[in-house]
């Protein structure tokens, strides 16, 4: 049997603000049918002011990407005890597991940080793993770089280039970030069994699949996932990717996990139980505390 690909339609960010210092495009994974899985979120945001207070995590993997062009590093605590700042073109993985508590904020004079927030959902089997973080400075990212195109391979494997980061991963997981110039295109490989999400943070792109064509403008997404119905997967099926003036976007991508979704606020589980024992591990203190300077 072959392998097929399915993509949703263009989804618009939903605007989000919070407080005077937070304001952000807002994805969730209802918005693109399953097809974004395992991503189970994504907020690309500006912050100005520290906005959330420590707050629990369980079931899932908060991901920080901080953009390069950021003014100003998001300082990190946890629970674990870690302590510092995530700088410009820095990705922070919270694997949280059984259950953890952070907070991520701009510090200092005049701050202000542009980042993604990604929710990846652990699969059942990790659900309740000691919570890990695994964390890759910006000079360890490796880039690739060709007419009209520059990628940061900042999780995965792709253009020949591999990040460092990716073997420490609870699972398979992809993030690229792209820049095209005017008149530019690349391939975006997709392969057997993945899920994820394509998002526009400027420009204008057009997609390519067969005979099909979409148009993503700034703020807009487009969730692509590959089954894996062989019994041997199949090369990777490619959607091209092409911009007409120069353009930036993001693709998140991982290995699906097709299995019941629970979710309540910052917790993400497969039954109702599950969810319920999480809470009551937060509430009990089971999640540990963490120094913050506040």
């Amino acid at each position: 049997m072959k392998n097929e690909l399915s993509l949703s339609p263009v989804v618009d960010g939903r605007p989000l603000h919070i407080g005077t210092g937070f304001t952000a495009l807002n994805f969730d994974e209802s918005q693109f049918g399953g097809r974004a899985d395992p991503v189970v979120m994504l907020d690309h945001f500006h912050m100005t002011q520290p906005t959330f207070a420590p707050h629990p995590h369980a079931g899932l993997s908060a991901v920080t990407y901080v953009l390069e062009e950021s003014a100003s590093p998001h300082v990190n605590y946890d629970s674990l005890g870690h302590e510092g700042p995530i700088r410009p073109g820095a990705l922070h993985w919270l694997a949280a597991g059984r259950g953890a508590i952070h907070t991520e904020q701009p510090e200092g004079e005049a701050p202000h940080v542009h980042a993604l927030q990604i929710f990846v959902n652990l699969p059942a089997r990790l659900k309740r793993m000691a919570p890990r973080v695994v964390h890759l400075e910006p000079e360890d990212v490796p880039v690739y770089e060709a007419p009209g195109q520059r990628v940061r391979v900042v999780l995965g494997d792709a253009f020949g280039l591999s990040s460092p980061a990716t073997a420490a991963l609870p699972q398979p997981f992809c993030l690229l970030d792209v820049a095209l110039a005017a008149g530019s295109r690349f391939n975006l490989a997709l392969p057997a069994a993945w899920g994820g999400m394509l998002y526009v943070m400027t420009g204008e792109v057009a997609v390519l699949q067969g005979d099909h064509a979409w148009t993503l403008h700034a703020g807009q997404a487009m969730g692509a996932s590959l089954s894996a119905e062989a019994s041997v997967p199949e090369l990777p099926l490619c959607l091209q990717v092409g911009a007409a003036g120069p353009a930036r976007l993001i693709w998140l991508g991982g290995l699906q996990l097709r299995e019941p979704l629970v979710k309540q606020g910052p917790f993400v589980m497969n039954t109702g139980e599950q969810m319920q024992q999480a809470i009551s591990d937060y509430q009990q203190g089971r999640f540990g505390t963490l120094r913050w300077p506040r």
